[in-house]
């Protein structure tokens, strides 16, 4: 069975050489990413009925180009911060200089293609893990094979996890389960006041 991250990993690659790619290469998961995924028909951008690896690099690029607002080749922590406002992605623009601080490789404060670029081809390799029938593209029925396993996977996730916080296994979440459940995560509750 693939794996549940793949279709997710197909649109990090696909946005791959942006900020956004960035942040939610973050902790390994979609950190920082919000928003709608990308349908088959938006990566399929010569609308051939596959998508390629070349697709998802022109795609990246493009959306590179959608931030770079002034089109000088790189991206300020400005308009990075444009952008995920845009997005209304308050979480992104919180952590903008840490990013920019990781990813910026000669000091200068912005991010070029170059400093953005994964490490490995993530396209090319995304497109191998999706590709079940090994002819270098991905199908719409591979698309939509590997959405349908991550929306199973993300509903077996959501029960496991009500599961774990219905502790008395009546049906519903009571305040004082979700209590307990933050308590034991080092939240304080409800109501408490955070001394000094």
């Amino acid at each position: 069975m693939k794996s549940t991250m793949m279709i997710s990993a197909v649109v990090i690659a696909a946005l791959g050489v942006t900020a956004v790619a960035a942040s939610a290469k973050e902790g390994g998961k979609m950190r920082g990413m919000r928003g709608q995924m990308p349908s088959f028909e938006q990566l399929d951008t010569n609308g051939d009925g596959f998508i390629t690896a070349e697709e998802l690099q022109a795609k990246a690029a493009d959306r590179f180009s959608g931030i770079d607002a002034n089109g000088d080749g790189v991206i300020t922590k400005e308009e990075l911060t444009a952008f995920a406002e845009s997005q209304g992605n308050e979480r992104m623009v919180k952590k903008l200089d840490r990013m920019i601080s990781r990813m910026d490789a000669n000091g200068d404060g912005q991010l070029s293609v170059d400093e953005l670029k994964p490490k490995t081809d993530r396209s090319a390799k995304m497109i191998e893990k999706l590709d079940s029938d090994g002819d270098g593209k991905i199908s719409k029925a591979e698309f939509e094979t590997a959405q349908a396993e991550r929306k199973t996977k993300r509903s077996e996730r959501k029960a496991e996890m009500f599961k774990k916080l219905d502790t008395n296994g009546d049906g519903t979440i009571s305040q004082e389960e979700w209590d307990a459940a933050k308590e034991a995560r080092g939240f304080k509750k409800r109501g408490d006041v955070q001394e000094n």
